[in-house]
């Protein structure tokens, strides 16, 4: 019975190299395109941003990597110019790996970045953004974007302090991504 049950176990690992070349996911994607934030104070309407995406993903895996994601979006609230940019990075899971559709998940963690020009005043502050999209395999190193709809919070001007609401953002996304 032990033979057997070592037979089999060497058997199975045997199998492990074999599928590891069946795995055909990209070590590394990067990409960008457009991206749209709607975001919004209880003190204030909600502000529409006009932006781009570039982000970069190492894979450790064919179902975990690893994303840096960085965004610039551009608004006229109140005739005041806005620019505010956003610098995130975290895990991004692809629940089935990466085939013809690929969906994804992520949490990223960084810094936002407001600009008033106008007024030469900024401010840099924690930011986090929860969410999910799909991508679409055209070739097997170009995929297009699909959507990308994430919940994101920032906590620029003391945002969460008293008298300082936090900013609650909902951003999405199109582009393309090129894989490695």
């Amino acid at each position: 019975m032990k033979r057997i049950l070592g037979l089999l176990a060497l058997l199975a690992l045997s199998t492990v190299p074999a599928m590891a070349q069946l795995d055909n996911s990209p070590k590394f994607e990067v990409g960008g395109g457009f991206n749209y934030r709607n975001y919004g104070t209880q003190f204030q309407e909600n502000t529409n941003e006009i932006g781009w995406f570039a982000t970069a993903d190492y894979n450790l895996n064919k179902w975990l990597g690893i994303d840096a994601d960085f965004d610039g979006g551009y608004a006229h609230p109140f005739h005041v110019d806005t620019h505010q940019y956003t610098f995130l990075f975290g895990p991004q899971i692809y629940p089935i790996g990466h085939h013809k559709i690929t969906p994804f998940g992520h949490a990223l963690f960084g810094g936002s970045h407001f600009n008033f020009p106008d007024a030469q005043f900024t401010d840099t502050a924690f930011a986090f953004a929860l969410g999910a999209g799909v991508d679409w395999s055209l070739t097997h190193n170009i995929a297009f974007r699909l959507g990308e709809i994430d919940y994101e919070q920032e906590r620029n001007f003391r945002g969460g302090s008293v008298g300082n609401p936090i900013q609650n953002s909902f951003k999405a996304r199109v582009g393309v991504i090129v894989r490695f």
